[in-house]
């Protein structure tokens, strides 16, 4: 049988037609329903993994002690939203895969499945967006922490500091509370940043959804308007078919009767001589 294509099965390709250039250039031929099946699956298990980081970050987020707590659980939060724009990308893939079904019924099985996992990703993504807004809240309440204190937290004696006088004591206190306060604000942007990524996709979800559905309408309209046309023109050729037998009857009938008026008329000239 053919072998296996050059590329891993889970590695990242852009688009659908690269993959299968580079599996036929390696020599090997995969049917395009099979790329579909990948893209299914590989959504519903990125969908899974959300979902399990959404608890983990839940739960890290009602126990958040130290920084490393806190910088952990943004780590989390980071993954998780990447997970969820590159399921995103897969899912756009498994919307075009619709055009690519052999009949309507497949057609429609593949636009069940696209709403379906589209609607779970959607589902998972708001649930993780409440998840970082309670993240976030509790990073805006760490803020004001002092460099003094995250040094006393960290374990580090502060008297070091204040030995080599006051002014310039105070001065590195200061710069200390500057640089802390510079990195939670930017930490606290991303997390927004991470919060609008996933607003973003499941309000793509949506639009997506409605657009798709809009079309399946307009679609069922035409052919609803289609059969209807169907069934009048099978009306008409049967009507049609009708009235041209009996124009053909007709046709017949004075063919046959004109023949007997001619074979009259022969015979009484024949017998009149």
């Amino acid at each position: 049988g053919p072998g296996p294509p050059p590329r891993a099965a889970g590695a990242a390709t852009p688009g659908r037609g690269r993959r299968e250039a580079m599996a036929q250039l390696g020599g090997a031929s995969r049917d395009p329903d099979s790329f579909y099946v990948q893209d299914c699956r590989q959504v519903q298990n990125n969908t899974h993994a959300i979902q399990t980081l959404t608890g983990q970050i839940s739960r890290q987020v009602g126990t958040l002690e130290s920084e490393k707590d806190v910088q952990h659980c943004r780590s989390m939060v980071d993954d998780a939203v990447r997970q969820a724009t590159e399921t995103r990308a897969i899912l756009a893939r498994i919307r075009e895969h619709q055009h690519q079904a052999q009949n309507n019924g497949e057609r429609n099985n593949r636009r069940m499945m696209y709403q379906k996992l589209s609607d779970n990703l959607a589902i998972t993504a708001r649930v993780l967006e409440d998840v970082v807004r309670r993240f976030q809240t509790e990073e805006s309440r760490r803020l004001p922490v002092r460099a003094a204190d995250a040094d006393v937290a960290g374990g580090e004696e502060q008297h070091p500091l204040v030995d080599t006088g006051a002014g310039m004591g105070r001065a590195r206190l200061d710069s200390l509370d500057e640089e802390l306060q510079t990195e939670k604000c930017q930490a606290l942007r991303r997390v927004d940043e991470d919060m609008k990524s996933l607003q973003r996709i499941y309000t793509d979800l949506a639009t997506a959804a409605e657009e798709q559905q809009a079309s399946f309408d307009s679609l069922e309209d035409h052919m609803a308007r289609a059969a209807a046309d169907i069934e009048a023109g099978t009306e008409q050729i049967q009507i049609t078919g009708k009235y041209a037998n009996g124009q053909s009857l007709k046709r017949k009938l004075w063919t046959f009767g004109g023949g007997a008026l001619a074979a009259v008329g022969l015979f009484a000239y024949v017998f009149s001589g």
